[in-house]
């Protein structure tokens, strides 16, 4: 049960500060999440959702520091492609170019976004359409998405 509690006490936490962040109201984000990370100063969550604030503030070199500390230990795919994207940029404003483009090479194709599939997946293909888009994203080639 404590678990649970827990879980839904971080829920509620990302809930107000992404209220704030969707307000401009920045530094009431900041504070929300920077109190956090005094209770919960190892949740990936937490640390990645204050470098999401300040990266809104324009705070480049924390935003960096703590995304770099909170991807390695996210278990969450959609937030550590989030980070990542919002990171490449934060390298560029930051000046690393080099930081920039390795980072880009992590990123996921978009052969295999849900933007991109969901629409393939709900229009009924043949087997032949299917096989070619398994064989698109696998190998890069053929004529699928």
């Amino acid at each position: 049960m404590d678990a649970i509690r827990a879980e839904k006490t971080r829920f509620n936490i990302h809930k107000k500060a992404i209220e704030y962040q969707r307000k401009g109201d920045y530094d009431s984000a900041e504070k929300t999440y920077r109190d956090a990370l005094l209770i919960y100063p190892n949740k990936p969550g937490m640390i990645l959702g204050l470098a999401s604030t300040l990266a809104l503030k324009e705070n480049t070199d924390e935003a960096i520091e703590l995304m770099e500390r909170g991807l390695p230990i996210s278990i969450n795919e959609k937030q550590k492609s989030t980070m990542r994207a919002t990171l490449c940029f934060l390298y560029l404003k930051a000046g690393n170019i080099d930081k920039a483009n390795r980072l880009v090479s992590e990123l996921p194709h978009t052969r295999e976004s849900r933007e991109v599939i969901q629409p393939l997946v709900q229009q009924g293909l043949s087997i032949g359409e299917i096989n070619e888009n398994i064989k698109h994203i696998l190998l890069g080639d053929g004529k699928g998405i």
